[in-house]
C-alpha cells in the first residue's frame, strides 16, 4: 500500500527520474520543501533505462539554453553530480528538409 499523499505541498515535481529528482534536490538545497511523485516510482521510466547519457544537442532555443545550464551545473561540482562528461559527435545534413 503506498503513503497518504499531503493534501496540499508548497512545491510538487512531477517524476521521479534524473531530471525530476535533481530539480527537487536543487529546491530542497535552498530551504525548500518539495513533494516529488512518480506515478511508477524512483527512476521508472526513461531514467531507470539509459546508458547514462543525457541528451543536449536540441534545434529548439529554449531548450539549448536549458541543457547549457545545466551542463554549466554539473561540471561546476562532477563529483557530487557523478558526472563524467566524455563528448559526442554528431553527423548528418547541414540543413535539413521538410518532407
Amino acid at each position: 500500500m503506498s503513503p497518504r499523499l499531503p493534501s496540499s505541498a508548497p512545491l510538487l515535481v512531477v517524476g521521479a527520474g534524473v531530471h525530476g529528482l535533481s530539480t527537487a534536490w536543487h529546491l530542497a538545497a535552498t530551504g525548500q520543501r518539495v513533494l516529488v511523485v512518480d506515478k511508477q516510482g524512483i527512476g521508472a521510466g526513461a531514467s531507470g533505462i539509459a546508458c547514462g547519457v543525457i541528451r543536449n544537442n536540441y534545434f529548439q532555443p529554449a531548450m539549448s539554453e536549458l541543457m547549457a545550464a545545466c551542463v554549466e551545473i554539473w561540471e561546476s561540482d562532477p563529483d557530487a553530480f557523478h558526472y563524467h562528461g566524455t563528448g559526442y559527435i554528431a553527423l548528418g545534413p547541414l540543413a535539413q528538409e521538410s518532407d
